[in-house]
């Protein structure tokens, strides 16, 4: 019996990646955007679909590494039924191993840095099969994916769909239309199989394999003919994907012979009885002048019917893509509320510009990404940079250029912040004769109270009634610790320090997404901590509720907290800006009107629903839905404005704060196995960007283990620092990496650790425990989950490994 996922249980990913940084290593594929936005459509058909719009995260432009991950991490905490994800662009095969590797590349991606910035096909596989989902589908549609069913499938219901055989390039289409493997794809999805019974994983790479045969031979002698296999485990064969059925087949004569009859039978009825009202004998001459109009309009009628019954479906191009930029704490939800607005009657009205689609296509395609607000404010202010890199910087050298495009993604139409402070702090640089952005009239869509949440009652205080002041110090009285994100990349912090400088000493996490991430006690096996998190009560709603937006890093542990609200703190404004760029040209009618229309719906009843339901202060309701007996309905009111000139000298004060000399010692593991191949120029690239990000006044050294002393502790130039990068040499022994670290100065401000922990597998930390922090970055996969980088990072370390972006979480880590 077939298995039907319930669509609000299930969750999919569909990365297409379209543009790529490094034309000269991957071509771009315009045809992977088509690819997702119709198989998206196909699985989020309301008569075929077995997904809803609001539970599918697509991915197009830009897409990166990190963004990809983060949407399949989120998919995988999420999904209970059915767990979809697809992959649509560069697949590139590493060599250079014990044995070939697959890796999925996008937007950043070299082939010579494939460890570093590509996806390898291993990792993916681990962490969807991690996924408490039911089911599991995986398709790829690029080059080498036949060399993924090379490797055996998870021992659980789990589905590998994939578009080529082992070894083999495929075609990357037309650029219009989907690619040939996606488009057949949604063709069995849209029309059916053979079968009158719903289209399954089984079914549809069966049917894919008899479309791929049907289609011969590619006309382009550089690729191979795409060639679909479809592989599953655990019963997972029988997962429905589409509801589009075929009858069962009746005999062609038979069905022939039954429509000539039928219609003879009613042809020989209908001139019987209008040749004997019309012209039978006794008729009045009047009869015979109707019946002859009414002839004469029936042809006519018959004539108009079969034209537009015969009349092509109109060709559907693809929807306007509306790029939305938003805080990381907002992302989820706000992404949450625009997958409403793609269904809503605004966002499917066709546009009225030069490019006007035709009704019944769809009109809008929202993507929604985040970055911290320091580098959103970076990017607007150097938005010549961001609008057309490649005249950005004439510098050979990539690190000594501001890259927008990298650092954020691409230059947005809409920017939704958490708070107007953000928009403070760059709208003076969109007036600057160099730049080439312009904003809109800004709006208010929600608010969001500013909170103390504590993991227990603070005494002697108010839920409503007290200055943040009292409650940070009545959590210092109890020996609780006070913890923020850095005001210079989170909104509410920013808010937070606007009213208490004296808070910054207790900012940790980058912003409010990860502080909730670090805060999390129920998670963990040691002792609770005694904590208050300064944050927004949006965020804090994700910590206790179920909301869209949760962080996939609680997993489905929850913590309990007494919110406070301090009377002296106006709450946060969650604010849209809309975006004009002077390089955009072609279809700027069109975009300012979706633009318009995103923003009309956003702050009419519609929308204010939705914006509270995702934990939102909205006109619509005084507070959401997940409001419990923790939350308090305090009014919403005031402003948190301040002046441009107030925030940049509290932003300032407050790195000015944390600044100092810090000495800082990277070993580096330079034995046979780490040191070699594809790993020397991510080594070379990770040490060059991390020394490069430290204060001028920061020293800081290389150790080769084995082998010693490369750069002693000192403040060193560009030239000091390549020579030593190029002294750097693989030893053919084992790394000793408990007596490197043993001995190292007591103190280092920060030991940073690159190893592929081949080594420190076998070895056990030092004893006792190092004093200073140490950072490890680990060049495998999952690598923080050795019990030696636990140990080696539980005194205020950090662990960093290839499942994310090991050089930006590196130079953070460095901050």
């Amino acid at each position: 019996m077939a298995y039907e996922p319930f669509a609000s249980r299930s969750r999919a990913v569909l990365i297409g990646v379209a543009k790529y940084e490094h034309t000269q290593d991957f071509a771009n594929i315009p045809s992977a955007i088509s690819n997702t936005a119709q198989l998206r459509a196909v699985l989020t058909s309301g008569a075929l679909g077995r997904l809803i719009p609001r539970t599918v995260e697509t991915l197009a432009e830009p897409a990166t590494r990190d963004r990809a991950l983060e949407a399949i991490r989120t998919a995988v905490a999420q999904a209970q039924d059915l767990l979809f994800c697809y992959f649509s662009g560069h697949g590139y095969l590493d060599l250079e191993g014990d044995r070939p590797e697959l890796y999925l590349m996008t937007r950043e991606s070299t082939k010579a840095g494939a460890r570093l910035d590509g996806i390898p096909y291993t990792a993916l596989l681990q962490l969807l099969a991690s996924s408490r989902a039911e089911r599991v589908v995986l398709v790829l549609d690029c080059c080498f994916a036949g060399n993924a069913g090379l490797l055996p499938l998870p021992d659980r219901p789990f589905s590998l769909i994939t578009s080529s055989r082992v070894g083999s390039r495929i075609h990357k289409g037309d650029g219009i239309d989907p690619t040939p493997f996606t488009a057949a794809m949604v063709r069995v999805l849209r029309e059916g199989t053979h079968t009158p019974d719903p289209v399954t994983v089984g079914t549809l790479g069966i049917r894919l394999g008899e479309l791929a045969a049907e289609q011969g031979e590619m006309p382009d002698a550089d690729y191979d003919p795409w060639q679909p296999t479809e592989r599953s485990s655990g019963g997972a064969g029988d997962t429905v994907l589409s509801q589009a059925r075929r009858p069962r087949p009746t005999p062609a004569w038979l069905r022939a012979l039954g429509r000539v009859r039928l219609r003879l039978r009613r042809i020989v009825g209908y001139a019987a009885f209008g040749w004997t009202w019309t012209a039978g004998p006794g008729q009045p001459l009047w009869h015979r002048a109707v019946g002859g109009c009414t002839a004469l309009a029936l042809l006519a009628g018959g004539v108009t019917g079969y034209t537009a019954a015969n009349r092509p479906a109109p060709l559907c191009p693809a929807p306007l893509e509306l790029r939305v930029l938003t805080s990381p704490e907002t992302r989820g939800a706000v992404a949450s509320v625009l997958d409403a607005f793609q269904e809503s009657a605004e966002g499917t009205t066709p546009l009225t510009g030069d490019g006007s689609r035709p009704d019944g296509c769809g009109q809008i395609n929202t993507t929604v990404y985040s970055a911290p607000t320091d580098k959103v404010a970076a990017a607007f202010r150097d938005s010549a940079a961001w609008a057309e890199p490649e005249r950005a910087c004439a510098s050979s050298e990539p690190t000594a250029c501001n890259s927008p495009l990298v650092e954020v993604g691409a230059h947005p139409d809409v920017w939704i912040p958490e708070s107007s402070s953000a928009y403070t702090r760059v709208r003076e640089a969109a007036e600057r004769p160099e730049s080439v952005v312009d904003f809109g009239t800004p709006r208010t869509l929600a608010r969001s109270p500013a909170v103390v949440a504590a993991t227990e009652d603070l005494p002697g205080v108010e839920r409503n009634g007290s200055t943040l002041a009292q409650l940070v110090k009545a959590a210092d009285d109890k020996d609780i610790t006070v913890r923020s994100a850095d005001p210079r990349s989170s909104d509410a912090a920013l808010d937070l320090l606007l009213h208490l400088p004296a808070t910054a000493r207790s900012f940790s996490a980058t912003d409010d997404r990860e502080l909730v991430c670090e805060a999390r006690t129920g998670l963990s096996d040691s002792p609770p901590q005694r904590l208050a998190l300064l944050t927004a009560e949006s965020t804090v709603a994700a910590l206790t509720t179920d909301l869209d937006s949760r962080p996939p890093c609680l997993g489905d542990s929850t913590d309990s907290y007494a919110v406070y609200y301090p009377r002296d703190v106006p709450p946060l404004d969650l604010t849209y800006i809309p975006v004009t760029w002077e390089t955009s040209h072609a279809d700027r009618a069109d975009r300012t009107a979706a633009v318009q229309r995103l923003a009309a719906w956003l702050t009419s009843p519609a929308g204010q629903r939705e914006l509270a339901t995702q934990g939102f202060r909205t006109t619509a309701a005084a507070a959401g839905s997940w409001r419990n007996y923790r939350f308090a309905v305090r009014p919403v009111t005031g402003s948190g404005s301040a002046s441009a000139a107030r925030i940049s000298a509290l932003l300032a004060s407050y790195a000015a704060a944390g600044e100092g000399r810090r000495d800082v010692l990277f070993a580096v593991d330079v034995s046979s196995s780490a040191y070699s191949g594809g790993n020397i120029p991510v080594i070379n690239s990770l040490l060059a960007r991390a020394a490069k990000s430290l204060n001028p006044k920061d020293r800081y050294g290389i150790l080769a283990v084995p082998g010693g002393t490369v750069l002693a502790l000192g403040t060193h130039s560009g030239g000091q620092l390549d020579a030593a990068l190029r002294a750097l040499r693989a030893v053919k022994r084992d790394a000793p990496i408990s007596a490197a670290l043993a001995d190292a100065p007591s103190s280092l401000s920060v030991l940073v650790l690159v190893t592929d922990d081949e080594d420190s597998a076998r070895a056990t930390a030092p004893d006792p425990p190092l004093k200073m922090p140490v950072v490890v970055v680990s060049l495998e996969d999952f690598g923080c989950a050795l019990a030696f980088n636990k140990k080696l990072t539980a005194h205020d370390g950090t662990c960093i490994d290839t499942s994310e972006d090991i050089a930006d979480r590196l130079v953070e880590a460095l901050a």
